[in-house]
């Protein structure tokens, strides 16, 4: 479920000398969840009793057990959210920024903790010079959740994405997809701005497998294999960009670099293909999408 925040500033935020907005949110996310929901502060997340229930835990650990069907090996599953910069920030200096926090799963439950803990954040504020902000509103598709500036509306229905299953491929299309934010996914074991058209198709499929079993439902009869689509692109629309965000908890910068640009694919799409495309689009794609990167769009021509 897509959820828009609009927030306003005290004063002019300049965004060009800042950390990208959305990584210092989903920092703050996670700092001030904690304090609210933990009540078992020296228990490691991980051991803790209280895991699958807390709100804390199950957005921003998001403990998985070691034999799952998703990750093997692994006690850590893809976040049940997505950030997505609704515009660029502006050159210069402006007070109102918006984003959306796409919320997958039990996690449509826990947005009244999720809004709390933007609202706690916007008192102590925002960047080095620690900005306070307000929440002017919060939307969803059925309008304005805000009633007041402590309380919002919680009677949203959560948005059901059911995609295609049929194989059957159609005409000869073309496919213009936009990478609008890093999308980071590997290949042959790397990240790289070199990919195919089967490596991206992959990337979508992942994605979508991952969070249908996580927090939806995947039935899955045969493993995908994309076939008949090739990948049309300029080493001019597509390029690497480069971004660092700094972990307090690893103490160290993290590079979250990925493709940003613009290239066709081109070939027979089935629906369940053109179903992969509309879903990464509503829940971004790749690595990394609880920081706003793998946001994506994508335009249908026929030939």
């Amino acid at each position: 479920m897509p959820v828009h925040f609009f927030l306003h500033f005290q004063q002019a935020v300049s965004f060009q000398r800042n950390p990208e907005p959305v990584f210092v949110l989903r920092s703050v996310l996670g700092y001030n969840l904690r304090p609210m929901c933990c009540i078992a502060r020296n228990a490691v997340c991980a051991s803790c009793m209280y895991n699958q229930t807390c709100a804390y835990s199950y957005i921003f650990e998001t403990i998985l057990p070691q034999k799952n069907a998703v990750r093997r090996g692994t006690d850590r599953a893809s976040h049940p959210y997505a950030m997505t910069q609704c515009r660029k920030a502006a050159d210069g200096e402006c007070s109102d920024y918006d984003f959306t926090i796409t919320l997958f799963g039990k996690a449509i439950d826990y947005l009244p903790y999720i809004y709390a803990a933007f609202a706690r954040a916007g008192k102590y504020g925002l960047f080095k010079e620690r900005i306070p902000y307000e929440i002017t509103d919060v939307q969803a598709d059925n309008g304005s959740l805000l009633i007041d500036g402590e309380t919002i509306r919680t009677d949203t229905a959560p948005l059901i994405w059911a995609g295609s299953t049929k194989m059957e491929k159609g005409a000869v299309e073309e496919v213009l997809v936009e990478l609008r934010s890093q999308l980071r996914f590997k290949t042959r074991g790397k990240y790289t701005l070199d990919f195919s058209a089967e490596d991206f198709m992959l990337c979508l499929y992942r994605r979508m497998r991952t969070l249908c079993i996580l927090y939806g439902e995947y039935d899955e009869e045969s493993a995908y294999v994309p076939e008949q689509v090739t990948c049309s692109r300029s080493d001019a629309a597509l390029s690497w960009i480069d971004a660092t965000h700094y972990s307090a908890r690893q103490k160290k910068a993290m590079a979250l670099g990925g493709i940003c640009g613009t290239f066709k694919l081109i070939g027979t799409f089935s629906p369940f293909e053109k179903s992969l495309l509309t879903f990464n689009k509503i829940c971004n794609a790749g690595k990394n999408t609880n920081f706003g990167l793998g946001q994506l769009d994508f335009w249908e021509r026929q030939r």
